[in-house]
């Protein structure tokens, strides 16, 4: 099948869970299919090993526009403010940088996107034209009646500004405002789509419910690493606790800034031997802005995450977002026991006390974390019961041949 993937991620380097699970599955497609694969541009050598790697892929590159984030950034953020102007308050750099209020679905335009695909359409012909992220889905309005066309939806943006703007603690129409009509706007974008594939069946009902016609959707989850890592047999804590997951994806930095103000100290004085280790890339800002917490280290990029995770307890402190937790499926590979909101578990098969300890609020949050730091047998049984979720559907063959049918299905 000749394949168009459009798509808003460069898919290398791997360096965050996403980023892994779209090149793990374009890795087994490419052997399967012919795929031209449309993205944004890069740095040459990026886009030289990328070719290296894929010889057999077409990679067509397009600009992204420059007011136009990739994500959160503390520094970038605090480098706009007028010299001599108020140095912003937290609350304000964190608002400023919410999908909420830095995201308008009417104003993405990828200017020479467009005429590249079309370009493209008109040169080669193909099968099936694929569009991942919500970004891009505008563009359906400019391709061809007589393609099967399909969308990739890796979060729902309009739930992502609605669990955002919980965040806030405080009422606001214009916010409100905001959300109802993206989320109108994003349910008109998927309907327009012969097929909306879902990374989970949480995100498949939702849309469902909120109006996307049922049977163009359909759940095919991205594939993680699931090599069962030698460490952790038997688990043993460390007084180690670890977080995944870089500055630049906001959730993250949301979420340890509700972990460390909320439950951190508290935690300390139970227990003052613990330690926090934060794995990925966070800025020297943000490194600041935290830097009253004690007992708190940044690691930065781990090549072998086998020295941090040993001994460890993962926590996944998320209140914002949704798609897949790619967190959680590390973890369970690492074997180390978990403790996470609802949120942070969301679209995986976790149980409360079965394979990990499931809390929403902070006093929940810290009891989770002491009465599993305390409990060897607890520990072992949650590393015991959680790697099973790794052989329920995720490995890259089973996320390729699911994928592969959906496609059959598209353009049968």
């Amino acid at each position: 099948m000749n394949i168009l993937l459009v798509t808003v991620v460069f898919p290398y380097p791997i360096n965050d869970g996403g980023r892994s699970g779209t090149f793990k599955l374009i890795e087994y497609l490419r052997f399967e299919h012919n795929i031209t694969l449309v993205c944004p541009s890069c740095s040459q050598s990026n886009y030289k090993k990328l070719h290296e790697l894929w010889p057999n892929v077409n990679i067509l590159t397009f600009d992204s526009p420059k007011n136009i984030s990739e994500g959160f950034n503390l520094k970038g953020f605090i480098k706009k403010t007028i010299v001599g102007q108020k140095k912003p308050s937290k609350s304000e750099i964190f608002k400023s940088n919410m999908v909420l209020n830095s995201t308008d679905l009417v104003k993405y335009y990828f200017s020479n996107l467009i005429q590249l695909v079309q370009n493209e359409l008109n040169t080669n012909l193909y099968d099936l034209i694929q569009v991942d992220f919500i970004e891009l889905a505008p563009l359906i309005h400019f391709l061809p009646k007589n393609i099967k066309k399909v969308f990739v939806h890796h979060e729902l943006r309009y739930k992502r500004m609605a669990l955002e703007y919980a965040t806030l603690g405080y009422k606001d129409a214009a916010e409100e405002w905001k959300i109802a009509n993206t989320k109108l706007l994003e349910v008109g974008l998927l309907n327009a789509f012969d097929t909306v594939i879902c990374l989970t069946e949480i995100d498949k009902k939702t849309l469902e419910l909120d109006g996307v016609i049922e049977h163009k959707l359909e759940v095919s989850p991205l594939p993680v690493d699931l090599s069962e890592h030698p460490i952790n047999q038997p688990f043993i804590f460390s007084k180690r606790l670890v977080f995944l997951g870089p500055e630049v994806h906001f959730p993250n930095l949301d979420g340890v800034d509700w972990f460390l103000n909320n439950c951190w100290t508290k935690l300390l004085k139970s227990d003052p031997k613990l330690r926090l280790s934060i794995l990925g890339k966070w800025s020297e800002e943000a490194k600041i802005m935290f830097s009253e917490f004690r007992n708190v280290t940044f690691e930065g990029f781990v090549e072998d995450l086998s020295s941090v995770m040993k001994g460890s307890i993962m926590i996944v402190p998320l209140r914002i977002g949704s798609g897949m937790r790619m967190k959680i499926l590390e973890g369970a590979a690492w074997h180390v026991p978990m403790v996470s909101t609802s949120i942070g578990a969301e679209g995986l098969p976790m149980k409360n006390m079965q394979n990990c300890i499931l809390a929403d609020t902070p006093s929940e949050f810290i009891e989770g974390i002491l009465a599993l730091a305390a409990d060897n047998d607890l520990q072992n049984m949650f590393v015991k019961h959680a790697k099973n979720i790794i052989k329920l559907g995720y490995s890259v063959e089973e996320c390729g041949q699911l994928r592969n049918e959906i496609y059959q299905k598209i353009t049968s």
